[in-house]
């Protein structure tokens, strides 16, 4: 439901005003049927179920091309169909442009709300910490696509010390200071999509991780990035582009990655992998994943199309378990070969 500071929220004691309640009701009516056509379309063609990153793109593309942020005219059609749905008709004559909004919106706030919750164990993470405590390891960056604060909460638990190009806390709050990733540190976190704790603060102009969110103080909702292709588009914009800049110095700073619960599906990460894995013959991919031939099959033409050419070079190495059942000493031995 729509609460009162414009954010959604799962809350069964909600008691939200008739208006918001009539546009709650159009956005879950409108995920519904974008479901719906985005499966029509991908019949047969996807190797895992339609989700909620599909239907965000979709939305973004219709706000995009009604509010002229980004022109699509091959999204008039759906805009015709969708007119036509009893239920939507009236929201989308009235002000279809804050309907497809709000649905983004409400697709990126359920996320946050389900990323929100503690996680009941992560001693599964510990490889990473004893790769990071490894005297014969360089320092080391850990990059994620997760918005969640799981691999945070892990290094703390293990004592890994690392940077996140947040400084100090001042009245509460850790603010963005990006030249900090540049400094020497045993251990750096680059979040490439955002975080659940990442607010951005009117008053500074600039992204912070309070101690506590005060939406009066920060925009109502965090800096995620959710959805498909649309994600591309702000790989440019504010701390983002500190990010993936920093990405892109990690890359060309290792011949060693490891890639861990990534399925391969985001074009603008492939493409920085293969470009960075193509230009040395020493450079070596190590992937975990219990079912590679899965996961060749999800994988984007960036990746899957250059797969078994990697192998056959020596390039592309595989550890064949899941993340709770790998440890330092799988992806040591594998490395060293």
């Amino acid at each position: 439901m729509r609460g009162t500071g414009s954010a959604y929220c799962v809350d069964q004691n909600l008691s939200p005003t008739k208006q918001n309640k009539v546009l709650t009701d159009g956005v879950t009516l409108l995920t519904q049927t974008l479901f719906y056509e985005i499966e029509a379309y991908y019949n047969g063609r996807l190797s895992y179920p339609v989700n909620y990153e599909n239907c965000c793109y979709v939305a973004a593309q219709l706000w995009g091309a009604e509010s002229g942020e980004f022109d699509n005219p091959a999204v008039m059609p759906l805009v015709e169909k969708l007119a036509n749905v009893e239920g939507l008709r009236a929201l989308i004559a009235e002000d279809r442009a804050r309907l497809f909004k709000e649905t983004e919106n409400c697709i990126r706030d359920v996320v946050w709300g389900m990323l929100s919750r503690k996680p009941k164990d992560v001693g599964y993470l510990k490889w990473l910490a004893d790769m990071a405590h490894h005297e014969d390891v360089q320092p080391i960056d850990f990059v994620t696509l997760n918005h969640d604060t799981v691999l945070e909460q892990a290094l703390r638990s293990h004592s890994v010390d690392f940077c996140d190009g947040f400084g100090e806390a001042v009245n509460g709050v850790r603010f963005w200071q990006p030249d900090r990733l540049e400094a020497a540190h045993r251990a750096r976190l680059i979040k490439l999509h955002g975080s659940i704790d990442w607010f951005f603060f009117k008053s500074e102009s600039k992204v912070g991780i309070p101690k506590s969110h005060d939406p009066f103080l920060t925009d109502p909702r965090p800096e995620l990035l959710v959805g498909t292709f649309n994600k591309m588009l702000e790989y440019t914009r504010g701390i983002f582009a500190d990010v993936h800049c920093q990405f892109h110095r990690t890359l060309c700073q290792t011949d060693y990655l490891i890639c861990c619960g990534y399925g391969f599906g985001d074009k603008g990460i492939n493409t920085k992998i293969s470009e960075w894995i193509n230009v040395d013959t020493r450079r070596r991919l190590t992937v975990v994943h219990p079912d590679p031939c899965q996961l060749l099959d999800s994988s984007r033409g960036a990746i899957a199309n250059h797969w078994r050419s990697w192998k056959e070079q020596g390039k592309l190495l595989l550890v064949e378990k899941r993340v709770e059942q790998v440890s330092w000493h799988d992806i040591k031995c594998e490395l060293k070969g």
